[in-house]
């Protein structure tokens, strides 16, 4: 796995109802927080941060929110006032997830409690186009529905992943069914009924999470049936 490590200052945010800060730690500066930044990873790959202005001594703890299976890591601050590389693995499932301190106290920050987060896109983003069409605009006709369209990875196609498309009259779900792209990235799926009801449809493509790519979703454009 990989280890990135790009410094990063933020301002850390005081605690709801604390009073004027205190000098930090180096004596002098305000209570400030440094925590690595990195660029979109892969499920898995490993992150290096860096606490810093913290109190010689002091504990301090580093997790995912919503990473499940990735346990919390805890480092203890040097004489230097910052704690070593502190080395987490992102869950291993693709999505937005923050990377977390946890609440370093008042003492330890030199001021009021603080703490630091940092949201980190873990895995590919996927991009979907889809459109829906019917072979009638009239309802006793017994139009069939088709919806169509790609997945992308910018311009790279996401091939044999799985949609569910989901048909929807006024946003309230009619059918739902899978369907698989191609090696274009390409994907169809055909809705067919003898009791359509008049109205407005849309249909819903989403792409579930995986160990690659981010969960996405989009809504085609609406079309009517008389």
């Amino acid at each position: 796995m990989k280890k990135t490590l790009v410094a990063l200052s933020a301002i850390a945010t005081l605690a709801l109802g604390s009073a004027a800060p205190a000098m930090a730690y180096p004596a002098g500066q305000n209570p400030t927080l440094s925590l690595s930044s990195v660029s979109r990873l892969t499920p898995g790959d490993n992150v290096s941060v860096v606490v810093s202005r913290v109190k010689r001594g002091c504990e301090v703890s580093l997790s995912w929110l919503g990473g499940q299976g990735v346990s919390p890591i805890t480092a203890t601050v040097t004489s230097k006032g910052k704690t070593p590389v502190m080395t987490i693995a992102s869950p291993a499932t693709a999505g937005s997830y923050t990377l977390k301190t946890g609440t370093i106290s008042g003492e330890c920050s030199g001021g009021s409690a603080v703490s630091l987060s940092k949201s980190i896109s873990v895995g590919k983003l996927a991009s979907i186009v889809a459109k829906v069409s019917t072979t009638s605009g009239f309802i006793a006709k017994n139009p069939t529905m088709s919806i169509s369209g790609t997945v992308k990875s910018g311009s790279v196609a996401v091939a044999n992943k799985q949609v569910s498309v989901s048909l929807r009259l006024a946003g309230e779900q009619v059918k739902t069914v899978n369907a698989t792209t191609n090696s274009s990235g390409v994907f169809s799926a055909n809705f067919a009924g003898t009791s359509y009801a008049a109205g407005s449809y849309t249909a819903v493509v989403s792409l579930a999470a995986d160990s690659t790519f981010s969960a996405k979703s989009t809504t085609t454009a609406a079309l009517k049936l008389r």
